[in-house]
């Protein structure tokens, strides 16, 4: 019965005849068969299929979520990384109405900023609980100098996490900081931008971007600010200008020349002294500098070669040519309590001794890196490989002076900046000279096993070389005294990871990796650190990624321990003294979001709960207790909605716990959380924006460092006018 039931095709029934029957009626078929079924040739009209490249120099402006990060190197999707990241885009930064690297950075969770002081100036960072001071970027190469960096020539800022030697060699324990250029672009747009607002802020910024062939392009950004601070006498003034070049774009050969140069006036704020295991508590206007005599003077030079050539559709080769001038003159005031003064207890009357450590000091780097990616097959599995090698000169010199005769003293509660002094005199301290060299390779795989995972397993060596020479001064025989140091290290450092993606949608993660920290890497080395070898750091983590709303919205979540071994680091009051705290860990967890919930609401977000443990340490006192600057929560919210008729609103927060400022734990900055908001009229053409920050006027304490704090900016308005053509 099934078989009377059955469809019979011509096949099915020919098999039923006999193999000669067949056989002839195939031949006597066949060309009636082809006849009536080959089908006659059409000719259809051409069809021209337009589309834009994906140009990786387009600007960030369009979204809180960007899908790729070149903070690997490499253009790479964020789910392909095992390792936590998050990027801050250049709408973002312009919702924010951020001018300055230091703010756009308060979006990095876990991230946390020391004051200036007899060491480092300019941005000084730390990132889940350890110094990144010297781990700033500029696309991809070391940004060795102490400045504040300002954001008029960046697109937007990359932050990894972890350890990540492995692909920059030295430091990123806690992870690093990533400035992305204002690269030319195909297509043409000029922005012009101006802002007032509180204390006298004055800023005005053009971006202009032009095609100077077919496939080329000039882009130019320029930036003027003049500013008061928010404490009686101080001031932030700094004009820069970046004009690049590119040339070749979408082609096989691509060829980027850039110039970026930043100049600084600034009268320093060195903040308020600590009492008691807290700042000592006075109005936020209170400064207790020379506004007169305190200055800060940097200079920033930097010029870039990046040639990038398609050897195929697989391979492609990069190098990129970087030489870097930095110069700083610093001469501020760092207050001290002296409660002697006053009986040993804290008064209006208690006096405060005005300590004026100077330095002026240059840093030039002169960096090469070579790159090649490739994609190829073994069978089934899929590689894709970066490999490269380079080369990086850094030299450092700094000298350092004191006042003589000290300067005026002044009181907690009546100080006056503007004393009429005689022009300070200069005795000479200290005149240091760092010269390092290094050289890395390294190759790294990401393999491709199946559809849904992936193992990425990466090798670097490296080979750091440091001279050191310093000079004393001794003012009783006027002469000066020489120290010479130096050391070579050789180190490898390893990144591994598994990746597993079930779908499109999903991404889950398992990460080591590890790094180095090496005696000289801050352009110090005395005779300890000379027979000190590197710090070693090593980062387990596992996490998630989500991409969500055809990707308009991504989610991510991590877990992580940062193991830091033969840890050295220079006491707060003594700065040549090592401490020795020999091993400490931080556990944490981190949560992300970035993106677009609705087509008209955006919102970005983090949270990082961090604990810290020195684990051992040469002081039997310390072990146990946390690590300075590591505060247990860092958490941050900003988020925006579309009302309609170019309508916009938007506002959030920023918070931070408590922060011990040593490894003693007695002194500590108090936890805080500051509000913003922001009102926007855009059109096509032109964009009026309100910003309003710390809207409480909250006093909250940001930089810190073993002597004095500084403070948060208070409560200000800033209204922007932009205006765009072609």
């Amino acid at each position: 019965m099934r078989e009377i039931h059955k469809k019979h095709s011509a096949v099915r029934h020919m098999a039923k005849l006999p193999l000669g029957a067949t056989l002839a009626g195939l031949i006597v078929t066949a060309p009636a068969f082809a006849e009536t079924s080959q089908p006659k040739d059409t000719v259809l009209a051409p069809v021209n299929v337009d589309a834009k490249l994906a140009d990786p120099a387009a600007p960030s402006d369009k979204s809180y979520n960007k899908a790729t990060t070149t903070v690997g190197k490499m253009p790479t999707a964020k789910r392909d990384i095992p390792q936590s990241e998050t990027t801050i885009t250049q709408r973002l930064i312009a919702d924010q109405g951020d001018a300055t690297l230091k703010e756009a950075m308060r979006n990095v969770p876990g991230l946390t900023f020391n004051a200036g002081e007899g060491g480092r100036t300019g941005d000084n960072i730390t990132l889940r609980g350890f110094s990144a001071a010297t781990d700033i970027y500029l696309d991809g190469v070391r940004d060795i100098g102490q400045y504040n960096r300002d954001l008029f020539d960046v697109d937007r800022v990359e932050a990894l996490f972890g350890p990540s030697s492995m692909l920059f060699g030295k430091g990123s324990t806690g992870g690093l900081v990533n400035q992305v250029s204002k690269h030319p672009f195909a297509g043409n747009r000029t922005e012009v931008s101006g802002t007032v607002g509180t204390n006298r802020y004055q800023r005005a910024t053009i971006d202009a971007n032009k095609m100077v062939g077919n496939a080329s392009a000039l882009r130019v950004n320029a930036m003027v600010q003049k500013a008061d601070g928010d404490r009686d006498g101080t001031e932030q003034n700094r004009w820069g200008i970046a004009p690049s070049l590119r040339l070749g774009i979408g082609e096989p050969t691509e060829l980027i020349l850039s110039y970026y140069h930043l100049t600084e006036d600034n009268v320093p704020d060195y903040g308020v002294p600590y009492y008691q295991g807290q700042p000592i508590d006075v109005p936020l206007s209170r400064f207790y500098g020379l506004a007169n005599w305190d200055y800060e003077k940097n200079k920033a030079d930097i010029g870039t070669a990046i040639v990038q050539h398609k050897l195929t559709s697989a391979v492609t080769l990069r190098n990129t040519l970087r030489y870097g001038k930095y110069h700083r003159d610093v001469w501020p005031t760092a207050p001290r309590l002296n409660l002697a003064s006053t009986g040993g207890v804290l008064t209006d009357n208690t006096v405060i001794n005005r300590n004026r450590p100077g330095r002026e000091g240059t840093e030039k780097i002169l960096s090469n890196q070579f790159d090649v990616t490739a994609e190829f097959r073994t069978g089934d599995i899929k590689h894709q490989v970066l490999a490269g090698l380079d080369y990086t000169s850094e030299k450092s010199t700094t000298y350092r002076w004191s006042q003589k005769g000290g300067a005026a003293p002044t009181t907690v509660g009546n100080p006056d900046p503007l004393p009429t002094i005689d022009a300070p005199e200069k005795v000479p301290g200290t005149d240091v000279n760092f010269d390092s060299n290094v050289i890395g390779i390294y190759a790294q795989d990401m393999i491709e096993l199946t559809y849904q995972w992936k193992v990425l397993a990466g090798l670097r060596w490296d080979r750091f070389k440091g001279d050191y020479t310093t000079k004393t001064f001794d003012v009783g025989s006027s002469s000066w005294s020489s120290v010479q140091t130096a050391r070579t290290d050789r180190i490898a450092s390893y990144r591994t990871g598994v990746i597993y993606q079930p779908n499109a949608q999903q991404s889950y993660y398992a990460t080591f990796g590890t790094s180095f920290n090496p005696s000289g890497e801050a352009y110090a080395l005395d005779p300890r650190g000379a027979n000190t070898p590197p710090e070693k750091n090593r980062n387990i983590e596992i996490g998630s990624k989500f991409d969500l709303l055809d990707g308009d919205l991504s989610l991510r979540a991590a877990l992580f321990r940062i193991v830091k071994t033969h840890e050295r680091n220079t006491d707060p009051l003594k700065t040549d003294v090592y401490l020795l705290s020999g091993k400490r860990h931080t556990d944490g967890i981190e949560l992300g979001v970035a993106g677009r919930l609705t087509e008209k609401w955006e919102a970005f977000g983090n949270v990082t709960l961090m604990k810290s443990k020195i684990d051992n340490h040469i002081d039997p006192a310390i072990q146990g207790r946390e690590a300075a600057n590591t505060p247990r929560y860092t958490v941050g919210g900003w988020t925006t909605y579309a009302l309609g008729a170019g309508w916009k609103v938007g506002g959030g927060f920023d918070a931070k716990g408590k922060r011990y400022t040593g490894t003693n734990n007695t002194t500590s900055l108090p936890a805080y959380i500051r509000w913003d908001a922001m009102l926007a009229y855009d059109q096509r053409d032109y964009t009026v924006q309100v910003n309003a920050t710390n809207l409480t006027d909250k006093k909250y304490y940001e930089g810190l460092y073993g002597g004095h704090t500084t403070t948060g900016p208070g409560r200000g308005v800033q209204l922007t006018g932009t205006y765009r053509f072609n």
